[in-house]
């Protein structure tokens, strides 16, 4: 398998140590998931770009949206 080296401050590696203790996996395994996480996320992102940009996905401005949102919360109370 192809390695890949990198240089980080020391502040990012005790952010990457605190991380990998939280999800108990070695810190070489949670940067590998963390950067196909990321990775997917951007393709995700391509797509969705490409559907609204070709018109063949609705937007709503974001005030629409929290509207509903405040009137979700009203019909639950």
């Amino acid at each position: 398998m192809p390695k890949l080296i990198i240089n980080i401050t020391p502040e990012l590696q005790e952010r990457v140590n605190y991380w990998s203790r939280q999800a108990g996996q070695p810190a070489e395994k949670l940067a590998v998931s963390l950067l196909e996480e990321y990775f997917d996320d951007c393709d995700d992102a391509d797509r969705l770009e490409a559907l609204i940009s070709k018109g063949n996905m609705a937007t709503y401005p974001a005030e629409v949206v929290h509207k509903g949102l405040d009137n979700l919360v009203v019909m639950d109370s």
